[in-house]
């Protein structure tokens, strides 16, 4: 059958690369090209074990690293603690390696059949059945594409979950903003080595990293008003103003800010019913566990393999494969998405006595058992 997937991102690329063998596949995607900079994810979990069976999980570990753990750092230089990541990788069974999400994308890329028909600077305006077994999608161009099936792979932003789910489309704030960028500082790259810096800080963070030798990945998140859904304006005057201080090391980083990059609200999404007629939600339109979640990118691919997967099961009765992919699928989403939102917090105190807290639990890290236990239970989340 025809299926038109909206977005090329790790999903909709994900998606293309399992219904190709069996369908013609027609990818569109309103960037101009693959997705620059970007941030380093953890990869492991059901996206892992999902990324193997489609054959694509060495690509993408060739496109990864390792890191030896993370260091915590006070606005003098010095270091308030480490976490080592063995026993997080040993957790997972070596299962686990963390890659940047523009990497992914390129992994996937790279393994995606030539029969995909992908289509870069291709924005879609308008989705809607058009009969019982066809859907359209309308591009900004005024090129109207008819299919067996629409799926919207299109993020947490997606324009297309309210007409799934109406009522539904807006996301879901969690009192986060999260910023991130990539540029090349050899030096520091080295300084950095193979441990994240994680300022020890309250309502404020930044991590610094060693994107290879010559770059140095960047993230910055911050407490803000949960009520507000508009996406920021990237404005690196503000960026510098809101995290100096935080760390020399990150300070140094932040003379480096360029004009544009990724600049959003932490946010989940949710849609209590995830298709309707030959329209179907998939990756973060459907279930966003957000950023700080640290399994989208794993959840993306896991889900476009289940959808795949139902689809193919189901033969040509599509409303019954669309059915079992929710079934199926759903419960594993909402609960990396009950995770996620408990975990944020986390990753930024609010007050002095959860940082205090915080670094008594990392103390406790050190301690062989105690890791070992809460490496298991990060796993299993």
């Amino acid at each position: 059958m025809d299926i038109t997937i909206v977005g090329g991102g790790v999903c909709g690329l994900a998606l293309a690369h399992e219904l190709a063998p069996d369908h013609r596949v027609t990818v569109l995607e309103s960037s101009p090209g693959p997705r620059g900079g970007g941030y380093m994810i953890d990869f492991f979990g059901p996206g892992f074990v999902a990324a193997e069976r489609m054959g694509v999980l060495e690509e993408l570990r060739l496109r990864g690293h390792v890191f030896d753990g993370v260091r915590y750092g006070l606005p003098d230089g010095s270091d308030s603690g480490t976490i080592d990541a063995g026993p997080l990788v040993e957790a997972a069974g070596g299962r686990y390696f963390s890659i940047l999400r523009p990497e992914v994308e390129l992994g996937l890329l790279a393994q995606l059949p030539d029969s995909v028909d992908l289509r870069y600077g291709t924005r879609v305006v308008e989705v809607e059945d058009v009969g019982p077994e066809r859907a359209a999608v309308v591009t900004a161009g005024g090129e109207v594409l008819t299919s067996d099936l629409v799926v919207a792979c299109d993020g947490v932003r997606s324009p297309v979950r309210e007409q799934v789910a109406p009522g539904h489309g807006p996301i879901l704030p969690m009192g986060y903003r999260a910023a991130s960028y990539l540029y090349e500082d050899p030096q520091l790259a080295h300084e950095l080595g193979e441990r994240m810096l994680m300022s020890d800080s309250i309502q404020r963070v930044g991590w610094l990293y060693a994107a290879d030798v010559d770059q140095v990945g960047v993230m910055f998140a911050e407490r803000v008003d949960r009520q507000g859904t508009e996406r920021p304006v990237p404005d690196p005057d503000r960026l510098c103003r809101r995290f100096s201080g935080l760390h020399p090391q990150i300070d140094r980083a932040l003379t480096h800010v360029p004009d544009s990059f990724y600049d959003d609200l932490v946010a989940q999404s949710h849609a209590p019913r995830w298709s309707r007629g030959r329209v179907v939600l998939a990756g973060d339109a459907a279930h966003a566990p957000s950023l700080l979640a640290g399994q989208g990118t794993s959840l993306a691919i896991a889900g476009a393999e289940a959808l795949a997967r139902s689809l193919r099961a189901a033969g040509p009765h599509i409303e019954v494969g669309l059915a079992e992919y929710e079934r199926r699928w759903r419960p594993t989403a909402e609960k990396v998405r009950r995770s996620g939102r408990l975990s944020a917090s986390a990753f930024i105190p609010a007050t002095t006595f959860q940082l205090r807290v915080q670094q008594v639990g990392r103390r406790a890290m050190g301690l062989p058992s105690v890791s070992r236990l809460l490496s298991r239970q990060f796993v299993a989340a």
